[in-house]
């Protein structure tokens, strides 16, 4: 009996020290394993879900910005693209052709706003005007009566008119400066539209969905293509309070893990809790946002077509990591050997 007790009694102080030292289960401390291979915490506890659902971060429905019928589409179904890549394009032969025009009418605007020589005919005219005038008066201050008022009156009026003259060409001129702007708009205008007609990617990701072919009809606001966030995958698990609290849940570190079926190899990502929903289900279960930093397949960064390690669908488990400063922490070590220790008792 008395070796028996004893006996109990060092499976009991050997399982405690494991406890302290770093044996993880679904609920426990923070082993060497998670620390290597997952980074994210040096000590504290687990706690590992596996009710999780692998979700594109985003999925955009992308619009057709102009009602037309569709010319070209530059992608197929499972498609990886990145911001700005072509999509889709609308017939764009008619706003071509008007694009053409206008670029003329600003060349013309550009030549005629640039045109000095109204402005140097101008102010050849009025020097001259002057210097005539000024020739008479000095004629006129040595020979008194020697020029007659009226063509004084009318030389005069030259240089006035001479200078009448040259305002009026610089005005011109400053007219031809805004018509060029005014041309430069129209020019946008037609620019802005032609884009219009071009739709691009808004994120990086996968093509899930081509709703139109080419020489169907679009009409503005209508879905051209959907696209789905690769780069960065959501999941959606389910986490029983009795394990974790929702306000612990916040801003933790957090590793999905699965298996890859046609090979047998492990693989795990990195990510973070995003947030909480507020309501808790039956069960007392509450249910936790995570966002995953996705990364290519070894091998296939050239490949458009199922290249990423992890795809929205594929069953995973989560580790959610709690750091040995959150008060909880310590609590849970301790009750998981006091568990120990009373099933090891009986």
């Amino acid at each position: 009996m008395i070796a028996s007790k004893s006996l109990r009694s060092l499976l009991s102080a050997f399982v405690a020290a494991s406890l302290l030292t770093g044996t993880s289960a679904r609920v426990g401390v923070a082993s060497e394993l998670d620390n290597r291979v997952d980074g994210l915490v040096s000590d504290g506890y687990t706690v590992e879900v596996d009710e999780c659902l692998v979700r594109f971060a985003k999925e955009i429905q992308v619009p057709a910005l102009a009602t037309g019928r569709v010319d070209q589409v530059m992608v197929q179904k499972n498609d990886f693209v990145e911001t700005g890549s072509p999509l889709a394009r609308l017939d764009d032969r008619a706003l071509l052709i008007r694009r053409r025009t206008a670029q003329l009418r600003v060349t013309s605007a550009r030549e005629q706003s640039s045109d000095e020589v109204e402005i140097k005919y101008a102010e050849v005219a009025l020097a001259e005007a002057q210097a005539e005038l000024d020739n008479s008066r000095s004629i006129q201050n040595d020979v008194r009566g020697a020029i007659p008022l009226t063509q004084m009156r009318r030389m005069r009026l030259a240089v006035e008119r001479g200078e009448l003259e040259v305002t009026q060409a610089k005005k011109r001129k400053l007219r031809a400066e805004l018509e060029v702007q005014l041309r430069e708009a129209d020019l946008s205008e037609i620019d802005d539209a032609i884009g219009h007609l071009h739709t691009d990617s808004p994120i990086d990701g996968i093509v899930l969905e081509i709703t139109r072919a080419a020489g169907e009809w679009i009409e503005t606001g209508e879905t051209i293509a959907q696209i789905g966030k690769i780069d960065r995958l959501h999941v959606h698990a389910l986490v029983r309070g009795d394990k974790l609290s929702p306000t612990q849940c916040r801003d933790l570190p957090v590793s999905v893990h699965w298996t890859d079926p046609s090979n047998g190899k492990n693989h795990s990502l990195r990510g973070h809790v995003l947030s909480v929903d507020p309501q808790t289900l039956p069960g007392g279960r509450f249910r936790v946002h995570a966002e995953i930093k996705n990364t290519r397949s070894s091998g296939s960064a050239s490949d458009q077509h199922q290249s990423w390690l992890l795809t929205p669908g594929t069953p995973v488990s989560m580790k959610l990591y709690v750091p040995a400063s959150d008060p909880r922490s310590d609590t849970r070590q301790r009750e998981e050997v006091s568990q120990s220790q009373i099933r090891l008792g009986r």
